[in-house]
Order: C-alpha cells, then structure tokens, then sequence
C-alpha cells in the first residue's frame, strides 16, 4: 500500500535531517575553537552559542535548542550547556525579504528548549523563515540565521510496495521536482522501521547492533543523492533509487525522501567530507559550515514525502 504525505497536512515523516534520529547535534555540544599554533591550550577556547532547530513543510514550527559551546575537556551534558533566558522569534518574509508574520517562543520546562507559543500554523514550502536571538525583547539580535524552504513536491507513482533485499531492484519512486533558487535539488532517504526486531535486522546493521541501545537503528537516512546524478523524465518528473543502505530492518518501513535546504546539505557534505561521527565536537572538525550569525550550529529546514514499503530477506 503507497501513501504520500500530503503537505501542508502536519504529518510526521520518517527520520531525516531534523528528526531525533538524524543530525542531533551530538558533536555540537562541546567545542575547541583554535587561535594558536596549540589546540589543546584552553586560552584558546572560545565560548559559541549554539543553535539546533529544523524546519520541515507541512509541521508546525519546531522547538528551538539554544546552549553553548563547552571546553573540550569538560564533560558535556545539555542540561550544563543550555541557555536560558533568552528572546527568540522565528520571522516568515516575503519574496521582497518584508516580515509578514512573527512567530514568539517561550522557554519550555527543560532549560535552553524553546517552544512556538503558535503550535498551529504549519510551516510552508518555497518561503524563507528567519530566526532572532536576543538577550531580551528591545536588545539587538545576538544570533541571527535564515532558511529558504524548498519546494513543495508530490509522489507520482512508484515501482511496487514489496522489494528483496539486495535484490536486482530496488524502490524507485517517482515526484514532481521541488524548486530551489539557483541551484539543483540535493535529496537525503530515510526510513522508520515500524516493526523494529533485533532478529530482523539486515546483515550490515546487525553486526553493529547494541542490545543496551535498541533504538540507534530505528531511524536511518542515506548519504546525500545529487539530482543532477538522475535524468529528468518527459513529464517534468524525477525517478530517485532508496540505496540499500537506508534499509536497516526486514518488514514494513516508512520511506521518506527530503529536500534539503542549503544550510542543511552544506552540514552533511562538509561532515561527510571530513568523516565526521557521533563522537566529535565542532571543534575536532574544521571547515564545517554552518550558516549561522553570531554562533554556530543549524536553522534549517528541508520538505518530503513518504510511503510505505515491505523489505524481505532472500527466500523470506
């Protein structure tokens, strides 16, 4: 059975750039900023203030993560990097850059988690949203960052809803193409197992699986898929592949595709680049590009779709 997602309907997609599954800024939370020929000397740290929120079309607004940036010898944890306190809108602009809407946020009960005080209006596809930090209401910004989201795109068809696993073929659903100004559409799979099983992992997963963390293979997103690598159809469409890779378990999966925006693809290619991983900070990793004024982390934002598809094993 096939089902997009219907944007702006607020519906919830399988992990992607965002999600509690994908770009948590596990490696952002703690930072060496180097001035000197040392890395290692703390009167060369710098402390950053640190953004994490993720925008996507057709969901209300996100919650907003504000903390700093900790020295490479101390242990982090959010709760000590966190900042609180703070004043921050999210501002929706015109094609012109006039702010049409502002969007409040109030801190929430956990420290240095923002919320929308507007958890209705849903975020939409084409449009540039800005974020504000400031110390208080009549300060000037202290952060600033922007994202245009991309475009709006709708499923087509597809090439069936049951796959083998490492099979001749794989899913290839086929969209209208999602517009971006100035350049082509950079594209992340991602899945949600919706029946995740220890015993249906696939055989790359399983070999990493940790029994004390069941969920680290839940949600799984590809590397980044380049549009231009694929040839437009007759129609104006795009037929993309789901790499076997985003495939962690057998059994049914949530597929969703994203589009990202340019602040999201230029984290990803520029971490990927650098081998990147769950355990480095900021400041382990050079030339990660960030987009941000006044600080470091993310305000992006990304559109997608999604269906549902069934992976089996060989002779399953």
């Amino acid at each position: 059975m096939m089902m997009s997602a219907s944007f702006p309907q607020p519906r919830r997609l399988a992990a992607g750039p965002g999600s509690a599954g994908f770009l948590l800024f596990w490696m952002m939370m703690s930072a060496l900023l180097v001035s000197g020929c040392d890395p290692y000397k703390q009167d060369s740290f710098q402390e950053q203030m640190v953004v994490e929120a993720f925008l996507t079309a057709g969901e209300p607004l996100p919650e907003i993560r504000l903390s700093r940036t900790l020295p490479f010898d101390e242990f982090y944890s959010f709760e000590a990097a966190a900042l609180s306190g703070l004043d921050l809108r999210v501002l929706l602009t015109d094609d012109a850059g006039a702010v049409t809407q502002t969007f409040t946020y109030a801190e929430s009960d956990q420290r240095g988690i923002y919320l929308p005080e507007d958890d209705t209006t849903l975020v939409q596809p084409g449009r540039v949203y800005r974020l504000e930090v400031r110390e208080n209401p009549d300060a000037a910004p202290k952060l600033r960052a922007r994202t245009f989201v991309p475009g709006g795109f709708e499923l087509v068809s597809d090439n069936g809803d049951t796959f083998v696993y490492q099979g001749p073929v794989q899913y290839e659903p086929t969209f209208t193409i999602s517009v971006y100004p100035g350049r082509q559409n950079y594209y992340i799979a991602s899945t949600l197992a919706l029946q995740p099983d220890p015993e249906l992992l696939t055989p790359f997963y399983a070999g990493f699986f940790e029994e004390e963390n069941p969920d680290q293979f839940l949600r799984v997103s590809s590397p980044i898929i380049n549009e231009g690598n694929y040839e437009i159809n007759d129609d104006n469409t795009i037929t993309l592949t789901l790499p076997w890779i985003s495939i962690a378990y057998f059994g049914p999966n949530e597929v969703a595709f994203y589009a990202l925006d340019t602040n999201l693809y230029d984290y990803v290619r520029t971490l990927s680049l650098q081998g990147g991983g769950p355990n480095q900070s900021p400041g382990q990793i050079d030339n990660i590009l960030w987009n941000v004024e006044g600080g470091i982390g993310i305000f992006g934002s990304r559109t997608g779709i999604s269906s549902v598809i069934t992976v089996v094993p060989f002779g399953g």
